[in-house]
């Protein structure tokens, strides 16, 4: 057997970067910008898993969890970039990064601000941003799911210790009633 070819270890940035400067069709980089999704979703190439809808979900509910600041940061600076890529040449109104930025972090709330998506896969980055943005803007101080998880145990402990007072109080109540 001939050797096989060595492996491209790509990075998404990089897969991307490619896709937009060697003029691949819009479809194909809708593919891409999906499949850059699954792979974050999965915690990269290495996952192990199968690239899935339910695997992508469970990956970004996972994070979202894990810490809702970082997911909403990592959405806005990641969508910027992908909006930036996808519209860079094509849209007037995007011709930096940060106008890029301007218009995804408007997304995660009303959306007001003079650009508009143009491309299929701007349209596409924009409506996911669109989507998950008000929902992550909303919980972006909720804290971690460690510290939400501390917190409903101390309130339960505080709970447990009510209803044993009362208990108690109960107790006295009917023990001088019946004396």
């Amino acid at each position: 057997m001939p050797p096989r070819p060595p492996r491209r270890v790509a990075t998404p940035v990089s897969d991307v970067t490619r896709a937009t400067s060697a003029g691949r069709d819009d479809g194909a980089l809708i593919a891409l910008l999906l499949s850059v999704t699954g792979e974050a979703a999965l915690g990269g190439a290495g996952g192990g898993g199968a690239l899935s809808y339910p695997s992508i979900k469970q990956g970004i509910k996972q994070a979202v969890a894990k810490d809702p600041f970082d997911a909403t940061v990592a959405t806005v600076f990641g969508g910027a970039f992908l909006f930036y890529l996808a519209e860079k040449g094509k849209n007037p109104k995007v011709l930096s990064y940060w106008d890029a930025l301007v218009f995804i972090s408007t997304c995660l709330s009303v959306g007001y601000h003079d650009v508009f998506a143009r491309t299929p896969p701007g349209k596409a980055i924009a409506a996911a941003v669109m989507t998950i943005g008000p929902a992550l803007s909303g919980a972006i101080f909720d804290g971690s799911a460690n510290e939400k998880e501390k917190a409903e145990k101390e309130a339960l402990a505080v709970q447990q210790a009510i209803v044993g007072k009362l208990g108690e109080i109960l107790a006295e109540l009917r023990s001088a009633k019946s004396a």
